[in-house]
C-alpha cells in the first residue's frame, strides 16, 4: 500500500489477533523448566523426602502402600517380605528396567545404596551393599 508515494505495511488483522492471544495466555502457562518440586525425579513419582519417610510420601516410589491404587506408578509390592508388606514400586527383571537411582533384585526395583544410612530407618542395605531393604 502507498501512502503519498510511500509504502506502508499493514500487519494482518489474523496475525495481531494471534499476538494479542499469546500475549494474555502466555503468562498463566508458568515458567516451562524447574518444576514445583525440584527434588522429584522426572520420570517417575519420586522425590529424597520418600527415600527417608515412606510413610509419608503419598504414593511415590517407596512409599508404603496396601494395594496398586496407592502408588502413582501403580505397583504395590505386597507379596515381597523384603516390601515391608507394601512398598511402592516398580516391577523389573534386571536394573535396566528400573530408574538409576534403584537397582532390582526379586523382580522389583528398590533404592540403590552404600550404607545403611542411605536407607530408610528399619530398613539395612542388602545384597553387597547395593539395596535398600525391610527385614
Amino acid at each position: 500500500m502507498t501512502d503519498g508515494g510511500r509504502t506502508t505495511h499493514r500487519a494482518a488483522p489474523l496475525a495481531k489477533s494471534a499476538a494479542w492471544v499469546l500475549a494474555l495466555l502466555l503468562p498463566l502457562t508458568g515458567p516451562s523448566c524447574g518444576g514445583d518440586e525440584p527434588d522429584r525425579h522426572p520420570d517417575y513419582g519420586y522425590s529424597e523426602d520418600c527415600r527417608f519417610d515412606p510413610e509419608h510420601c503419598g504414593g511415590d516410589l517407596g512409599a508404603l502402600c496396601v494395594d496398586d491404587y496407592d502408588c502413582d506408578d501403580g505397583h504395590c509390592c505386597a507379596e515381597e517380605s523384603n516390601c515391608a508388606g507394601g512398598m511402592c514400586s516398580i516391577p523389573c527383571d534386571h536394573d535396566g528396567d528400573c530408574p538409576s537411582f534403584m537397582a532390582c533384585e526379586h523382580h522389583i526395583c528398590f533404592f540403590r545404596c552404600d550404607h545403611d544410612s542411605d536407607c530408610a530407618e528399619g530398613q539395612s542395605c542388602e545384597h553387597g551393599n547395593t539395596i535398600c531393604e525391610w527385614p
